[in-house]
């Protein structure tokens, strides 16, 4: 009877012992975190699914590796997820921008519009989605509208120069040269090294005539392996 008792209380002591060693939900997320952030994605999924074991309505836990999944490719796999992330809370904006991140890899424009325009409605700071919004509108003409959030967006954050790249470009295609170059050398300004800066520049010069200053922003952006460089230099500045 003495040995089974302190058996059964040896047993429930390395319970409790194995269970106050269990890492919490908390340290488990800040642990995929961690992984993602040394970019091991698929170990940070492992670590995440162990907190959702645990916690499986865990905002943040499913959120998190939503974002695992959509940096190993695994898109519809992460859409699952985060809509799980959004059904269980609807005021936090990250799964929806991420899931907008998703769709928009997958070509499912409408969807990521849809999703960027609630984390803007939701979080009216969150340049990201401005530019992703203003990216989509762009890639479909919609030159004044993606220019509107550019703009908006350069309010909050001035010293981006993607913001500046993609404010010249919509600029150019609106016919706005002069705005147009002032844009896209703001962005050469914070990045020297930016070879579609200077690409865009070189066709902004080109549309005000000034073909050999256009040509040697093009040279440098054919320098920097810019795509499509080579080719403006051929058609443009090849006598």
């Amino acid at each position: 009877m003495i040995k089974s008792t302190l058996r059964s209380v040896l047993g429930l002591s390395l319970f409790l012992i194995l269970f106050s060693c269990s890492p919490s939900v908390e340290e488990l997320v800040e642990s995929g975190r961690d992984l993602m952030a040394a970019n091991q994605y698929a170990e940070a999924v492992k670590v995440l699914n162990q907190a959702i074991e645990k916690d499986p309505q865990n905002y943040t836990a499913l959120n998190a590796k939503g974002v695992a999944l959509l940096r190993l490719g695994q898109l519809d796999e992460s859409l699952d997820v985060f809509a799980k992330a959004i059904n269980i809370d609807t005021t936090q904006y990250q799964a929806f921008f991420n899931r907008g991140n998703a769709y928009r890899l997958l070509g499912r424009d409408n969807e990521a519009m849809m999703d960027y325009d609630y984390v803007i409605d939701l979080k009216p700071d969150v340049v990201d989605a401005y530019i992703n919004r203003g990216a989509i509108l762009f890639k479909y003409d919609e030159f004044d509208r993606a220019l509107f959030d550019f703009e908006f967006a350069l309010r909050l954050d001035p010293q981006n120069a993607l913001l500046y790249l993609n404010k010249g470009k919509a600029e150019l295609r609106i016919d706005n040269s002069d705005d147009a170059i002032y844009d896209l050398k703001k962005a050469i300004e914070m990045n020297p090294e930016y070879g579609e800066a200077y690409y865009w520049l070189g066709l902004a010069e080109l549309a005000l005539d000034n073909r050999t200053t256009g040509c040697q922003y093009l040279s440098q952006a054919e320098s920097l392996s810019f795509e499509g460089a080579s080719e403006a230099v051929a058609q443009n500045c090849m006598q």
